[in-house]
């Protein structure tokens, strides 16, 4: 006979199951499981921790246990597979031209979450708070940023198995900043920079307006082709390299650990630099947040860029970065470009952080988008056809869906006449190889609306698909 935790765990899994117990309630307080049970509280904490290992559980820091769904991945359309290519570098002086899009809460075309995941009401708190604190001067504050802020994101990384001295932060306004100045810290015009294929939109943009060339490594099913990224830093004279290894924009595409430290390694050995955009980490659909190419880096060759902008609020624009071996040319280029950032804004989110707020909404917003994931996919499945294919992304906002044979530039621009906005696959790469894509954003909770936009790009593309 199993002991008595299991035996109470799987009759809680199966009230979950049959939906006795909802999805995102919460649970009682390990006492009252005790009295509800008249069980010890080691029995009622070993019981806990088996619904936690198998995924029924999930814990938010003073705040108690939630029910949650086991993530199964759903079986995409067909076995998702990236194009095959040999790299060569590539000008970036003839991007695609980006069409206005007219934004709504619901819109397909940017990754960000739905507003009612953003947590205004403890925002609004902090914010209102700090102003009545001794250290709200309003005057410039320290090089690197405020030492609050460092402190509380330092403090906030650990707590993932990832050390970070607040020393070594300096706080910018917002990812998409970090990264342009850490370009402009490493390279110059002209200059080849080795991107991930598909890249994000923003990215490539970046890479145009500062007149650098790319160089585009082909993606794996297990990562990214090293080879191929070798025989680049050895042959094309490639001045840094710039990757998502975690929930990639578009994708949703992650690394292993051993593909990160590779990286870390080549960057090392040909003493090149690499930029990791890291916004989506914190966004895991996993059990655990992974951690950043950043980690394995050993010799400062990787300059590490984030923000909270896609997990708290896009509004925000603040964002940091660990240069590594870089950061004073970087500093340096900060300072040619501003004197600092939004100092209340800054303490508002250090209190945030210190009040364990951030770490609950992690907790909840991830729980939210692994079930929206499973939702669209689940629908995208039913009704496109069966030679499409869905990537089942490991985190983040997005989902890359491949319609073969149709030219997904037309069908958004079409889908906008109909106000259903997304953004096509040829945004995302210098080569072709990506025009029959599309990428969507999934950060908006299902609902009736979103369904009418996903009905509208599936009957489209079914139209497209089969002529």
């Amino acid at each position: 006979m199993s002991a008595k935790y299991i035996r109470i765990a799987k009759r809680i899994i199966e009230q979950i199951e049959r939906e006795h117990i909802l999805i995102g309630a919460k649970m009682p307080s390990l006492r009252q499981f005790c009295e509800l049970h008249n069980i010890s509280m080691t029995t009622a904490l070993a019981c806990y921790r088996y619904l936690e290992k198998f995924d029924y559980l999930s814990a938010e820091y003073k705040k108690g246990y939630y029910v949650q769904r086991p993530c199964v991945v759903p079986q995409p359309i067909r076995r998702q597979t990236f194009p095959l290519f040999k790299t060569k570098v590539c000008n970036t002086d003839k991007r695609p031209e980006q069409r206005p899009i007219t934004e709504s809460d619901y819109s397909l075309a940017t990754a960000q979450l739905d507003t009612t995941l953003i947590d205004r009401a403890s925002l609004a708190r902090c914010l209102k708070a700090v102003t009545k604190d001794a250290d709200f001067t309003l005057l410039y504050d320290e090089i690197n940023g405020s030492l609050a802020l460092r402190t509380q994101l330092s403090q906030h990384f650990a707590t993932q198995g990832f050390t970070v001295a607040e020393e070594e932060l300096v706080i910018t306004n917002g990812c998409l900043d970090a990264v342009l100045i850490a370009l402009e810290s490493v390279s110059q015009a002209g200059d080849v920079i080795a991107v991930s294929s598909p890249c994000y939109s923003g990215l490539l943009d970046i890479l145009a307006t500062i007149g650098r060339a790319v160089i585009e490594i082909p993606s794996t099913e297990t990562g990214m082709d090293l080879v191929q990224l070798e025989s680049a830093l050895i042959t094309q004279k490639v001045k840094a390299c710039l990757f998502t290894a975690n929930h990639q924009n578009p994708t949703g595409h992650s690394l292993g650990n051993e593909q990160k430290q590779a990286i870390a390694e080549l960057a090392s050995k040909y003493q090149v630099p690499i930029i990791e955009d890291d916004v989506f980490r914190e966004l895991s659909h996993q059990r655990t947040i992974p951690l950043p190419i950043k980690y394995y880096d050993q010799q400062g060759w990787v300059i590490w860029c984030s923000s909270m902008s896609k997990t708290l609020a896009p509004g925000l624009r603040i964002g940091w970065c660990v240069a590594g071996r870089f950061t004073d040319k970087f500093i340096r280029q900060r300072q040619a470009r501003t004197l600092g950032v939004n100092q209340p804004i800054q303490l508002a989110l250090a209190r945030y952080i210190a009040k364990g707020y951030y770490a609950t909404h992690i907790n909840k917003v991830n729980r939210a988008l692994r079930t929206n994931s499973d939702q669209y996919i689940a629908f995208l499945h039913a009704h496109l056809p069966t030679h499409a294919d869905v990537y089942a992304p490991s985190g983040g906002l997005v989902l890359w869906l491949t319609l073969p044979a149709v030219d997904t530039q037309t069908l958004a621009d079409e889908l906008s006449e109909k106000g259903v906005y997304v953004k096509a696959g040829a945004q995302f790469s210098s080569t072709r190889l990506c025009n029959d894509c599309l990428r969507i954003n999934m950060g908006n909770l299902a609902s009736s609306a979103i369904y009418v936009q996903l009905k509208q790009l599936c009957k489209l593309a079914r139209k497209r698909m089969n002529t």
